[in-house]
């Protein structure tokens, strides 16, 4: 907005040009809309398979199954009921489960209800909308930093392409809300208030499916959870693909496809869509443990998935410059030239051959022993006057060889580490004995609800107590007669961070 009396920043008018420049292209039909798209990974295919990968490998069906009284485990039906939520929520949330395919089989259906599995993968798929969520998944592991790759012009139109696709709004745009080329380090993201499917929801939604009163209730809880799960998923598996860990949106999600300014994505992240879709993504080689869930992104150990990534792939905006040839230049000055140009320590251009011109080479690296193992991580071509480095489909290809099972297994390990607490619950003679196993260290700030459950389904507590180190819980009550199931939710805190454990089961 602009105050009567000041005169109007530069700024402005870089923006009006921009907006009136695009829009007038657009009605005349010269520029076709994009997808719209601002994550990493396409969440429809590539986020979803990694997603239903790593919990069908994880302990999800056996929590299911065993600790809350599922029997059908991952496949058990879940109903989400929009009443049993607050208004503004139930839009919000309603509008975005709304725009998922169908057919894909993670939109529920119209009474409201989706396997287990589905609300999980559902929930790596809403995690990117609206569109501008997508600044928030970016960390770079050596700076601890999120994104922050310039603006001006180029952001002002891609706020704009977003809003001429519906994944933004006019307001958005006007207050300068859209999307911009900044946010916060994925690492805050993951646990902020704002995010509704983050790591305060699913610890939040996880105890009501046990607490709530109601059976509506407590299913409409355990579907939010499981959403609130998948979107964490999707956090972590961002930091899986190189520009989400190298500081890198415009070169890497800005670049333009079949000539059109608004049909641009990442050429990795269309690869990977097409080369794998949803049923083709690869199942975790190895289960990843990790001492807490941001050790999963990043560690003093630098064996977090988003370090990993950093040092071992390049991303498109972070390769070497071209390096210039001179009738005197030597290999080693390129080389040299290549390596001062790098934005990061790792990975490194070893060496060169630029014997032939015009010919495309690569440079190879190994991700251990075997043939197998190599990969090709950079492309170069000798050229007229200078050297280019790039990323085409032969190095995507090994990429993602290497990456997707890797993504898979810190997933897989994620959602094994946040159920890794759990509560064995003995009735004898109507007293109640509850043993606690999973902790890593002492329980700190731990308390835990019991809850008695009638023939009608409803729900109440009746009893609660502090809980020391685990260990055996001696629980000064008896269980009320009418009881037909008792459940119990454990909160707190052990050395490896926020500690959930719950079981929920018949007395008979």
């Amino acid at each position: 907005m602009i105050s009567v009396g000041r005169r109007p920043r530069a700024g402005f008018f870089v923006a009006a040009f921009v907006a009136a420049f695009v829009a007038v292209f657009f009605a005349v039909g010269a520029i076709l809309p994009g997808d719209g798209r601002a994550l990493a990974y396409d969440p429809a295919t590539t986020h979803a398979g990694l997603t239903e990968r790593a919990a069908l490998a994880s302990k999800l069906n056996r929590v299911l199954t065993a600790r809350l009284g599922k029997p059908l485990g991952l496949f058990e039906t879940i109903v989400l009921d929009s009443r049993q939520m607050q208004t503004s929520e139930a839009r919000y949330l309603g509008a975005r489960l709304s725009s998922l395919d169908p057919e894909q089989g993670y939109r529920p259906g119209d009474d409201g209800g989706a396997t287990a599995l589905g609300w999980v993968v559902a929930g790596s798929v809403v995690a990117g909308t609206p569109a501008e969520r997508g600044r928030n998944t970016f960390f770079d592991p050596s700076r601890k930093t999120g994104l922050h790759d310039g603006g001006g012009a180029a952001e002002v139109a891609h706020s704009l392409r977003l809003l001429m696709d519906a994944g933004g709004s006019p307001r958005g745009l006007a207050t300068g809300t859209g999307f911009s080329f900044s946010g916060p380090p994925a690492t805050e993201w993951l646990v902020s208030r704002d995010n509704d499917v983050g790591l305060p929801a699913f610890y939040d939604q996880l105890e009501k499916a046990v607490s709530g009163a109601e059976p509506a209730a407590r299913s409409t809880a355990l579907a939010r959870a499981l959403l609130a799960l998948g979107g964490t998923l999707a956090v972590l598996e961002d930091a899986g693909e190189p520009a989400h860990v190298r500081n890198d949106f415009q070169q890497a999600f800005l670049q333009m496809h079949q000539g059109s300014p608004f049909d641009r994505s990442s050429a990795f992240e269309r690869y990977v869509a097409e080369a794998y879709g949803r049923a083709g993504v690869p199942a975790p080689t190895e289960l990843i443990d990790r001492p807490n869930v941001f050790a999963f992104i990043s560690a003093a150990d630098a064996q977090g998935l988003a370090d990993r990534t950093q040092r071992r792939f390049f991303s498109p905006g972070s390769l070497p410059a071209d390096a210039v040839v001179e009738r005197d230049t030597t290999t080693r000055d390129v080389v040299a030239q290549a390596r001062d140009g790098l934005p990061y320590e790792k990975p490194g251009i070893p060496r060169l051959e630029l014997r032939d011109m015009g010919r495309v080479r690569y440079v190879e690296t190994s991700d251990g022993a075997g043939e197998e193992r190599k990969r090709r991580l950079l492309a170069y071509e000798r050229v007229p006057g200078r050297v280019r480095f790039f990323l085409d489909r032969s190095v995507y290809q090994d990429s993602a060889r290497v990456l997707l099972p890797e993504i898979g297994g810190y997933a897989a390990g994620l959602i094994d580490h946040l159920f890794r607490g759990e509560l064995a619950l003995t009735i004898a003679d109507s007293a109640l004995s509850i043993k606690v196993t999973g902790a890593r260290g002492a329980l700190r700030a731990a308390k835990i609800y019991l809850f008695a459950e009638n023939s009608q389904g409803r729900r109440w507590q009746f009893a609660a107590q502090d809980v020391g180190n685990p260990g055996e819980i001696s629980v000064g009550t008896s269980l009320p007669a009418d009881a037909r199931r008792v459940a119990a939710v454990l909160r707190g805190e052990d050395d490896a961070g926020p500690f959930v454990a719950l079981v929920d089961r018949s007395v008979r």
